[in-house]
């Protein structure tokens, strides 16, 4: 076999495990992500069961970087504080150590490869002739099946390797040879933007004698490494919720890895003292063991004390005022249940500025809000919501969807009468509209601060304020008819009774979209947690 065949069956093998993995990420995703992210969020009250959340998620999931995007998209809407999210990140590094048992216990003992074909086979009509649900059922057993077609391959390659490379250069027996090896995996996991791609490798190079544990073990550690640098990657350009997230992982990561490079000669020993000659006997199963046992030593070590970590990167990362157009952060769109839930924070806060524009009018506080100073974040919002696209026309999201459509419509026909000078100059000056300007009030106070007032209680107000505009209209017309009053002021007067009616309407609409958000909104494990910790 000549070096380009070992050459092209090596990246043949290294390809199709590439795709076996991004066709079973995708397929379990449209299977399992929805419940997943809803887990991760339900059941994370704490570092300690978010770093459970964050290991069940990313094995079931095979994707950490799905299980941190998640993670950072309710860090940003105020559902999970930053200090339960760190767990989930220290999860979701031990999570990533299943693929490896899976390919060390099934790959290697079981020869499996006729059955992967049969798998790859029924998933593709799965996914040709199926429902969505049952499409990704079929793209994860064609991924599950391709992932073990490629080790094979990947095996084949590495076995004709040996005769045109000599791995004995690459020495172990000193600090400086095992960060040689360290950085080759760094690099390679770079390359392939996969760790798990990395570990494999290294399992298959273990298996077919390229290697030997040593070199291996080292191997892993860069990968280790390597796959915590492809996520920070993904957060250039982010919010700061990102960027915490993304630092983070990369500080653990890379952390519990620089002390994995000096547990390698004592793991070997301790394996040599416990059970003499098994680990060269069992050599992918022990690597796939270290790669986990230094990971769940980083848990043992560093979860205790996942608040004081969190407020160091805190620290480091500290929050600013950004525009809403940070916290609508464009990542989150291809998972539309949390950027429904970004679209909802920032709604949150806009309402309540709007109801503190409407207190300084109706003379109900003295600190003057800019008005139209929402303009700008209304837009961001509309445009936002108009980029999130989902596939069914019916269900919680759709009618999230539509709730804020309506929150965005009404807020900005309300600035809009917020604008009319004349009205302001009408509402400081005119003393005979003081039961309808009291009622509008209350209404404005139950945006800012809400009470549980019925949406009945509501459209009462809406109706009084109805017939008020209706009595009012009928006796200025006939003040006016009979000489008593100024057509101007008359006109005046009922544009204000007629403004007040309109606003009260926004309003009544305003709270009744913003109840079907509050009531539809996944509700956190621990609502009072928020940032607070």
């Amino acid at each position: 076999m000549d070096l380009m065949t070992v050459f092209v069956g090596v990246a043949g093998g290294l390809g199709l495990f590439l795709l076996g993995m991004a066709l079973m990420t995708e397929g379990l995703k449209t299977l399992a992500g929805d419940a997943i992210r809803g887990a991760l969020m339900r059941f994370t009250r704490s570092p300690f069961t978010g770093m459970l959340t964050g290991v069940v998620g990313t094995a079931v999931l095979q994707s950490s970087s799905a299980t941190i995007i998640a993670t950072v998209g309710f860090v940003g809407a105020g559902l999970l504080s930053f200090s339960q999210a760190l767990g989930i990140i220290i999860g979701s590094a031990l999570g990533t150590t299943f693929t490896g048992w899976l390919v060390a216990l099934l790959g290697f003992k079981l020869q499996i490869t006729a059955v992967a074909a049969v798998l790859v086979f029924a998933g593709a009509l799965m996914r040709l002739f199926a429902g969505r649900r049952w499409g990704g059922l079929g793209y994860a057993l064609a991924g599950f099946g391709l992932i073990f077609i490629g080790i094979a391959g990947l095996q084949e390659g590495l076995d004709g390797l040996r005769g045109y490379v000599d791995f004995s250069g690459f020495a172990v027996d000193s600090l400086w040879g095992k960060l040689k090896l360290v950085a080759i995996g760094v690099i390679f996991t770079i390359i392939t933007q996969s760790s798990s791609a990395g570990v494999v490798a290294a399992l298959t190079a273990l298996f077919a004698g390229t290697i030997n544990f040593e070199q291996a073990a080292a191997l892993v550690v860069g990968m280790n490494i390597g796959t915590s640098f492809t996520a920070a990657a993904a957060t250039i350009g982010g919010n700061i919720h990102v960027r915490r997230t993304g630092f983070s992982h990369v500080l653990y990561n890379t952390t519990v890895s620089s002390l994995a490079v000096f547990l390698i000669t004592p793991y070997i020993a301790l394996w040599q003292w416990w059970a003499p000659g098994q680990l060269y006997a069992n050599a992918e199963v022990a690597l796939v063991a270290f790669h986990t046992s230094f990971n769940l030593l980083g848990v043992v070590l560093v979860l205790p004390f996942a608040r004081q970590f969190a407020h160091f990167i805190e620290r480091l990362f500290p929050d600013k005022v950004y525009p809403y157009q940070k916290i609508l952060d464009r990542g989150l769109l291809q998972y539309p249940e949390l950027a429904l839930t970004a679209v909802h924070t920032v709604l949150t806060k806009e309402v309540q500025r709007t109801a503190e524009q409407l207190a300084y009018l109706l003379g109900d506080s003295s600190r003057p809000r800019p008005l139209g100073e929402g303009d700008g974040e209304l837009d961001a919002v509309e445009d936002y919501i108009d980029a999130i696209h989902l596939e069914q026309t019916q269900g919680s999201q759709w009618e999230r969807l539509l709730a804020a459509l309506h929150v965005v419509d009404h807020l900005q026909r309300l600035q809009d009468r917020s604008e009319n000078k004349s009205i302001r100059m009408a509402l400081r000056s005119e003393e005979r509209m003081l039961e309808a300007k009291q009622l509008v009030s209350q209404m404005a106070a139950e945006l800012l601060h809400p009470k549980g007032l019925t949406a009945e209680q509501v459209r009462e107000w809406v109706d009084e304020l109805t017939v008020m505009e209706d009595n009012v209209r009928q006796l200025t017309l006939q003040q006016v008819a009979q000489g008593r009053m100024e057509l101007k002021q008359g006109v005046s007067m009922m544009d204000l009774i007629r403004w007040l009616q309109h606003v009260a309407v926004h309003i009544e609409k305003i709270g009744a979209y913003m109840r079907e958000l509050n009531y539809r909104q996944p509700q956190s494990a621990d609502p009072g947690s928020g940032h607070h910790d």
